[in-house]
C-alpha cells in the first residue's frame, strides 16, 4: 500500500494564544506606571514627596521606563502617552489634589519630553555619540532630582515677597481701612483662582494680640472631597506707620503647599496727602525645585500682597 502524499502536507493547525505587539505595549505601560506608584508611595512614607525625588526624579524613572517599552513609532509619543495616563491616575489612585497634579504636570511632561527626544535622537544616529548624549541628560536630571533630599542638596526655603502701591489716601485713613475687617473682591486674579480662596474674613483692631482669621475651602479632588480650614494672624507690632502680623494657627488646605510667616505693613505718607503702602510676607517654600516651585510661589504670594493693599488697606468708598 502506497502511502497517501497528502499526509505529509497536512499540518495541524496552531491554536495557540500569542499575545502581540500591542498588548506587550500595553503591558509594559502598566508595569511602568505600577512601579512608579510603588516608587511614590515610597517617596511619601520616607517624606520626601515635596522633594524633587518626586517632582524630577519620578518623570524620570518614567521617561526612562516608557521610553524603552517595547519598540513604537516614537520614545517621545510612547513616554507622552504614558504620562498623560500615569498624571490622570494620580487623583483616583495616588489620592493626589488637582492643584498638585496641574502645577506637577509641566514638570513630568517635560522631563518626559526631554528624556524620550533624546533617545529618539540617539535612535536615528546608532551612534555612540547619541547614547552618551543621552545619558548626560538623564544623569542631569537624575542629579536636580536631589534636590530637597537633603539639607546638602536644597536651597534656602524662606522667602519674603514685597509689594508697594500708592493709595489715595492719608495715612489716617488708611489705618482705620486696616482696622475694619477685610473685605475681598470678587474679580480676583486668574491665577489665583487655582487655588484655595478665603470664604470668611473676621477681625479688627489693631492692637497687640488683636486677630485677623480667614477661612478657606478647597477641593482635594476636583470637586467630591471638600477640605475647609482657617489661618490666624495675630497682630504683634503696632505703631502709626507699621502693623505686623505673624501666623497663629494654619489649619488650612493652604498650608500644604507653603508655610506663612509674618505679613507687615508699612504706610509713607506722599508729598501730595497720599499714602505708600508697602506689604511684606514672608512665607515657608515646602516644595522642590526651587526654580519651579519658588518662582510661582513668589508670583502668587505677590499677588496676594497686591490684593491686601487694594481691598484691605484702600479705603472704602
Amino acid at each position: 500500500m502506497q502511502p497517501d502524499p497528502t499526509q505529509d502536507e497536512i499540518k495541524p493547525k496552531d491554536t495557540g494564544y500569542k499575545i502581540g505587539p500591542g498588548q506587550w505595549k500595553l503591558f509594559s505601560a502598566v508595569l511602568v506606571i505600577g512601579c512608579a506608584g510603588l516608587i511614590y508611595g515610597y517617596l511619601r512614607r520616607k517624606g520626601l514627596d515635596e522633594s524633587a525625588a518626586l517632582y524630577l526624579g519620578l518623570p524620570l524613572l518614567l521617561a526612562l521606563g516608557l521610553s524603552l517599552t517595547p519598540p513604537d513609532k516614537s520614545a517621545t509619543g510612547a513616554t507622552m502617552k504614558g504620562m498623560a495616563i500615569a498624571l490622570l491616575l494620580a487623583a483616583p489612585v495616588f489620592q493626589e489634589g488637582y492643584i498638585c497634579i496641574l502645577f506637577a504636570s509641566p514638570l513630568f511632561f517635560a522631563v518626559g519630553l526631554i528624556i524620550a527626544a533624546a533617545i529618539d535622537w540617539g535612535r536615528k544616529r546608532r551612534a555612540k555619540k547619541g547614547n552618551l548624549q543621552s545619558a548626560i541628560i538623564a544623569t542631569a536630571i537624575a542629579l536636580m532630582a536631589m534636590e530637597g533630599v537633603t539639607p546638602e542638596t536644597s536651597f534656602p526655603r524662606e522667602h519674603e515677597v514685597v509689594v508697594s502701591k500708592i493709595v489715595s489716601a492719608p495715612v489716617e485713613a488708611v489705618r482705620a481701612a486696616l482696622a475694619q475687617p477685610p473685605v475681598l473682591g470678587e474679580d480676583k486674579p486668574f491665577f489665583l483662582r487655582i487655588f484655595p480662596y478665603p470664604v470668611d474674613l473676621q477681625g479688627d483692631g489693631l492692637g497687640v494680640g488683636d486677630t485677623r482669621s480667614a477661612t478657606f475651602v478647597a477641593y482635594k479632588h476636583i470637586f467630591w472631597n471638600r477640605i475647609e480650614g482657617t489661618a490666624v494672624f495675630k497682630v504683634v507690632e503696632a505703631n502709626e506707620r507699621k502693623i505686623a502680623f505673624e501666623l497663629a494657627s494654619d489649619t488650612s488646605y493652604v498650608a500644604h503647599y507653603l508655610g506663612w510667616k509674618r505679613s507687615e505693613v508699612e504706610l509713607t505718607p506722599t508729598t501730595n496727602g497720599d499714602t505708600l503702602v508697602t506689604w511684606r510676607l514672608s512665607f515657608h517654600r515646602k516644595y522642590d525645585p526651587y526654580w519651579y516651585f519658588g518662582t510661582l510661589q513668589k508670583y502668587a504670594v505677590g499677588l496676594v500682597a497686591e490684593e491686601l493693599i487694594d481691598h484691605a488697606a484702600t479705603p472704602r468708598t
